[in-house]
């Protein structure tokens, strides 16, 4: 290799790492605070740690060479962060820290700013990267929990914040989702990868994502992960792929993959037999989770035991403001300002706090690129966009379930697709691609 292609497989190496870090740098902003006590355990250590993935992404062509973006996305993008924004400015009685939330906007900015400088060819390098980071993130996930010692069995998996007026117990969420990122990753390098010892590896880190997961008992996640299911099977079950992983099971490689696997979970169960328990236990109480959230809900008792689930009460209580919202006209074409109302359904916050606009730009948003992520899974064009396709599946979910339209938590892993979604790659021909069912199987 020579030395112009070293330096620049360095610069596809640095950006991937400061993506990543913006991406689903969460999970080691926690470790590395509130595990290893390193740095200053405030809102102050997570900027200093996103500031250093923006440094890691900074090119050495600012302004000089620009990438095209998909403009659809970026046009409604910016339109609803300009009249979050605005709302921040003119209609804010939140009482939320002005520090945070001009940072959160300054980063999703400079994050799209930086990224439209990003070469396509980093896609080679980016899925990789992201793997590692949350493979990685992973194995912290665990030792944070054998070394706190007010986690018990039966807990949810989180690391335990130590900031002042934190989330008691930490975020469960995070880790879900550093789970499913680990998880699709893992997936979608397996389907690229042939080399047995590197495919083996790939899907004992699915099952640990997915065993992480469970642990964090995260209704959201696990309900994407069926959803996510359901597309797959949608685009790729047909009798061609059908035959293909009949055919593809006989294979001596396919068939030393699953001896190994089978070997080796039969080891591994056999010495930490108690596991196998512990995650069904994990399990049964995620169903009777389910059938509390279906009875609250809907009112029907699928179960004996069904009770009603404070968390969906929540969800069901916004739903009730909102289409009691329809009698004040005023609300819905203003919107009540800036984190005024706490929905925790962003699709409907963003017409209750931002008017009918906020609400076609971030519904529109969300429309255009669920648009993509059909035609992506229909016909893949390369790693990092099936990988992004899928992880939006996951957002379809939290959009009726979980967070705030403005939360960086969703404006880093979106602006990452208005980069890579949806957008013309050059050597899109000249990949050749294994059907994803056959190459899985």
């Amino acid at each position: 290799m020579s030395t112009k292609s070293l330096i620049r497989l360095f610069h596809f190496l640095r950006y991937s790492a400061g993506i990543a870090m913006m991406f689903n740098g969460f999970p080691l902003v926690f470790f590395i605070r509130d595990t290893l006590h390193i740095g200053p355990a405030s809102n102050v250590f997570t900027a200093y740690f996103f500031g250093l993935a923006l440094i890691l992404m900074f090119p050495t062509h600012l302004f000089t060479r620009l990438y095209k973006p998909n403009f659809t996305l970026l046009k409604y993008a910016v339109l609803f962060l300009a009249i979050a924004l605005y709302h921040f400015f003119v209609f804010n009685n939140s009482g939320f820290d002005w520090f945070v939330e001009i940072g959160n906007f300054a980063f999703t900015f400079a994050f799209l700013f930086l990224l439209i400088h990003v070469p396509n060819e980093v896609k080679d390098t980016l899925v990789p990267i992201l793997f590692l980071f949350a493979f990685f993130s992973n194995l912290t996930l665990i030792y944070s929990l054998l070394t706190d010692p007010n986690w018990k069995i039966g807990m949810r998996a989180a690391v335990t914040f130590e900031n002042a007026g934190a989330q008691e117990g930490g975020n469960p969420h995070i880790a879900a989702r550093n789970g499913l990122v680990c998880m699709l990753t893992g997936a979608v390098l397996a389907w690229r990868y042939n080399h047995l010892l590197i495919k083996l590896f790939l899907i004992v880190s699915i099952i640990f994502s997915l065993a992480v997961i469970i642990l964090a008992q995260v209704k959201s996640s696990l309900l994407a992960i069926g959803l996510m299911v359901c597309f797959f099977l949608f685009f790729n079950a047909r009798f061609s792929n059908i035959a293909k992983i009949g055919r593809s099971i006989f294979r001596v490689r396919n068939i030393v993959i699953l001896a190994l696997l089978i070997v080796g979970l039969n080891v591994f169960l056999s010495r930490y037999s108690d596991l196998y328990s512990l995650l069904y236990g994990y399990w049964f109480g995620f169903q009777t989770k389910l059938m509390d959230v279906i009875f609250t809900a809907s009112g029907v008792k699928v179960s004996s035991t069904a009770v009603v689930d404070a968390s969906a009460m929540g969800r069901v209580t916004s739903i009730t403001y909102f289409m009691n919202s329809f009698g004040n006209p005023a609300l819905l074409i203003i919107g009540a300002g800036y984190k005024n109302v706490f929905m925790d359904v962003p699709i409907l916050e963003s017409i209750i706090n931002h008017g009918i606009f906020g609400f076609i730009f971030f519904f529109g948003f969300n429309y255009h690129l669920f648009m993509c992520t059909v035609r992506e899974l229909r016909k893949p064009t390369n790693p990092l966009t099936l990988f992004l396709a899928y992880f939006f599946v996951y957002f379809l979910v939290l959009l009726i379930s979980n967070g705030r339209p403005y939360d960086v938590s969703f404006w880093f892993p979106y602006a990452v697709m208005i980069r890579f979604l949806g957008i013309k790659y050059l050597d899109a021909e000249k990949e050749v691609r294994p059907e994803p069912m056959a190459q899985l199987a």
